[in-house]
């Protein structure tokens, strides 16, 4: 095999292990779960399905995917111009949000 193809098979397997990663890290349902919870609490400042300029609000969809704590921070006890959510979301509630952002919506891991 060609040194080109072997880089195009090697760069396809790792996209398929990290959508398989991303799927197993985060069942499908949760994260549907999550896009409900995101539409309902979140999307009126972050964009619906995430899709947002980040001029007035975070763009989430380049929220680091390794820092949950940094998101459970932000959710529960609020930052900058975003209010805290600790007496409007349970944890669960939190978790399926994770769920989605830490997802990339369902499309990366």
């Amino acid at each position: 095999m060609s040194p080109a193809r072997t880089a195009i098979a090697l760069a396809a397997g790792v996209l398929f292990a990290s959508a398989v990663a991303a799927q197993a890290r985060f069942p499908v349902d949760d994260i549907n779960k999550g896009r409900e919870q995101f539409h309902r609490t979140c999307s009126q400042c972050h964009g619906y399905n995430m899709v947002s300029s980040g001029t007035t609000a975070y763009d989430l969809r380049r929220f680091p995917v390794d820092d949950s704590g940094r998101f459970f921070n932000s959710v529960t006890n609020g930052k900058g111009g975003m209010p805290s959510f600790k007496d409007a979301l349970t944890p669960e509630q939190m978790k399926l949000l994770w769920a989605y952002v830490g997802s990339r919506g369902g499309k990366e891991p």
